[in-house]
């Protein structure tokens, strides 16, 4: 066996794909009425999220302040993989993740015209993020516990060029912290010796970037929006804990007295030790194109919207560590990713029942960005088919409530991602899975 190449590798990759899960993983549902049009609210804007979908629009908005105040709940599911591979025995065989609940908080709002033709915007927001839970041995030693969160504060400016058409530019200032935990229990690495490790990392880091918007309206019934969110590179940095051992007592008779064999302290010298200390990695979030459009038409909106989404950004995860670390050849070997861009097609429909009730619903499709030969445990990429709904109600002239509800139905996935060691080997499938969202957003205006 080349000891190059041992279980840890598993380890090893787990981290940096977990740190990817918070470029990898985006949540564009920020807002009520974002979550009943499955995002398609792009050309056309209903409320204060505008800020942050489209702040171009905000000045075809109602003239005063208005703010937005959004909470959300998100349910993954849980993942099946069912092995297809005979290669390592018992070594690879049938599981399932763990159930995944967070919530996220979200704000929007936008003020009254600075003179005739500007206002400004601003929004928090959590763009990116993910839990994933795997228990058994076989995911855990490259998924044990994964959680990140990535909050964007964006504030913006608008200017209406003409009756027909306005610009706006933002900035994205974005703070990531995430924590992740793997374990690697009994793995033999040599006849009769195995091999327990075990990795905590927290880190944090704050990153800034752009968006660029433009709303053109021919008509007071039809509107075409194109926006741009810039790359973000995250440059995360905190600490990490390492501690591996070897367990010899099945190669070793019980009272060995004497000198250890050499392979024994060849192994023990290469893959015992602790480290505690500093470790950063660089991660893109990629930037998004966005292209909309909106028609009117009686009491109904119909609204389209396409992304572009520029994972091809994302390469290989590397990590750099402030001194030498046990398994150093393991740690800090690049994780090949090569995904590429994506495309996803969103649809929505508005329906004014009456003066204080809206409608809503919506349907998107969502590529996948990585190929069968790259997914893993720690973020078991897939398309999705995406269907909404929801309801706005006006209480008053200032005040009105949305409800709305998103599920995510991810499809079933072949995975060919062969390898000489059994943590890493993923020849089978990864079931269909879904995601739920429900979220309630407040608006208020004066």
């Amino acid at each position: 066996m080349n000891l190059q190449k041992v279980f840890l590798f598993g380890l090893t990759a787990s981290l940096a794909v977990n740190f990817a899960c918070a470029s990898g993983f985006k949540i564009p549902e920020q807002s009520g009425d974002s979550v009943a049009m499955a995002t398609s609210n792009i050309a056309y804007s209903f409320g204060a999220d505008a800020a942050y979908y489209n702040p171009a629009n905000m000045v075809f908005m109602h003239a005063g302040h208005e703010f937005a105040l959004s909470g959300q709940y998100l349910r993954l599911g849980s993942l099946k993989y069912s092995n297809h591979s005979t290669t390592f025995g018992n070594a690879n065989y049938d599981t399932s993740s763990e159930v995944g609940h967070f919530f996220v908080p979200g704000l929007h709002m936008f003020s009254p015209f600075i003179g005739e033709n500007t206002r400004f915007g601003f929004s928090i927001s959590v763009p990116a993020g993910m839990t994933m839970k795997w228990e058994d041995p076989f995911p855990k030693s490259i998924a044990e516990h994964f959680e990140i969160q990535v909050v964007e504060l964006a504030p913006s400016i608008t200017y209406l060029i003409s009756d027909q058409l306005s610009f706006a530019v933002g900035a994205r200032a974005v703070y990531t912290s995430g924590v992740v935990k793997n374990e690697v229990s009994n793995a033999e690495i040599y006849r009769g010796i195995n091999l327990n490790a075990r990795r905590e990392l927290t880190g944090d880091s704050w990153d800034f970037g752009y968006n660029l918007a433009l709303t053109f309206k021919p008509t007071q019934d039809l509107s075409f929006a194109v926006t741009y969110r810039s790359k973000v590179d995250l440059t995360v940095e905190g600490d990490a804990k390492i501690k591996s051992s070897l367990d010899t007592s099945n190669l070793l008779p019980p009272g060995h007295i004497g000198p250890m064999p050499s392979i024994v302290t060849r192994l023990k010298a290469a893959y015992e030790g602790e480290y505690n200390g500093d470790v950063s990695i660089d991660i893109p979030l990629p930037a998004i194109l966005t292209l909309g459009a909106a028609y009117q038409w009686d009491d109904w909106t119909f609204s389209f919207a396409y992304d572009r989404t520029f994972w091809s950004a994302l390469k290989e995860f590397d990590f750099e560590y402030a001194r030498a670390i046990p398994v150093s050849a393991m740690f800090d070997k690049p994780v090949e990713k090569d995904w590429h861009d994506t495309d996803t097609f969103r649809f929505g429909v508005a329906y004014q029942y009456n003066k204080d009730l809206r409608l809503m619903g919506g349907f998107a499709i969502d590529e996948a960005a990585a190929d069968a030969n790259k997914v893993r445990f720690e973020l078991p990429d897939t398309k999705s088919y995406i269907y909404s709904l929801g309801a706005n109600y006006k209480f008053s002239d200032s005040f009105d409530l949305t409800g709305a509800a998103l599920y995510q139905d991810r499809q079933a996935r072949e995975i060919n991602s062969p390898d000489s060691i059994a943590f890493n080997n993923l020849v089978g499938e990864f079931g269909r899975t879904n995601i739920l969202i429900l979220n309630l957003t407040a608006s208020y205006k004066f």
